[in-house]
């Protein structure tokens, strides 16, 4: 491996000004993020696109999907053994934007042994529901595993609401792996940091809230009808009929990324 520190400047105003100093490494001799994630046998119709290993390709070619494979983009397949990793990887690559100071640094297999880790990765699940890439949704194709409620309370809202669509796709239907994560025998819900958690319930009382009015809007096109649907599909609604609230909802989550960011570095997916 190759390191060099190089002071960075720039002409402004016609002066050099400092602007400090950048790492430029290889990672000939680490292990790259990239190589640390694998497909799963145990796979739901959830795919990763997992683009080229550095900050540049991460704005793009790095995001979640029901569809299939449609470039030169890698893809990983998604389940259980390898759910978890997948949120914790995805979100150390959406977290930090790119610049022409750091495009080309390259994601590191991070250290699982530091003590900030385990929070990083349950927070990671929820930063990673709500990205506005994940396009993983619910259609009569597709189930969504990234949801969070239970299907007895969507059963509920719908028959509160006279949501006979909904209930009916909800009736024969089990919970979702998210949910079981979150509410299960881990409980993972309970460890969840006080900001993940905000921006979860946020959430929560949006899907309640807009229940009447998702029906209104409803087609073969938006899948609202699905009990299950996405962050994608949900965010319809919010936008539309509840702009306050959505508002509030993307300053929380806002809050959460800014906290989770220098992670990042901390926990040695990227080098400093």
């Amino acid at each position: 491996m190759f390191e060099y520190d190089l002071l960075v400047e720039d002409k402004v105003t016609f002066e050099i000004q400092n602007e400090g100093v950048v790492s430029i490494y290889n990672t000939d001799s680490l292990h790259s993020l990239s190589d640390d994630i694998t497909d799963c046998e145990n796979k739901f119709h959830i795919g990763l696109m997992f683009d080229t290993n550095n900050i540049f390709k991460s704005q793009q070619g790095v995001y979640f999907t029901n569809g299939v494979k449609t470039n030169n983009v890698r893809m990983i397949s998604v389940g259980s053994e390898n759910f978890k990793k997948s949120c914790e990887y995805f979100s150390a690559r959406k977290f930090i934007g790119f610049t022409w100071k750091n495009e080309y640094s390259e994601f590191l297999k991070p250290n699982k042994n530091n003590e900030n880790y385990f929070q990083y990765s349950i927070d990671s699940l929820i930063y990673s529901i709500f990205h506005s890439q994940n396009g993983v949704n619910s259609t009569n194709e597709f189930d969504n595993e990234f949801f969070w409620m239970s299907v007895d309370k969507m059963k509920e809202l719908a028959d509160q609401n006279g949501y006979d669509e909904l209930y009916n796709d909800a009736r024969t239907s089990s919970d979702r792996y998210v949910h079981k994560l979150l509410f299960g025998e881990e409980r993972i819900y309970d460890k969840l940091s006080p900001d993940a958690k905000q921006v979860l319930d946020k959430a929560t009382e949006l899907v309640e809230r807009s229940m009447e009015l998702r029906q209104v809007m409803a087609n073969d096109e938006n899948h609202l009808n699905s009990w299950d649907a996405g962050y994608a599909q949900l965010k319809l609604v919010w936008k539309e009929y509840f702009q306050e609230d959505f508002k509030e909802f993307r300053r929380l989550y806002k809050n959460l990324e800014d906290r989770m960011r220098p992670l990042v570095y901390e926990l040695g997916f990227l080098k400093k």
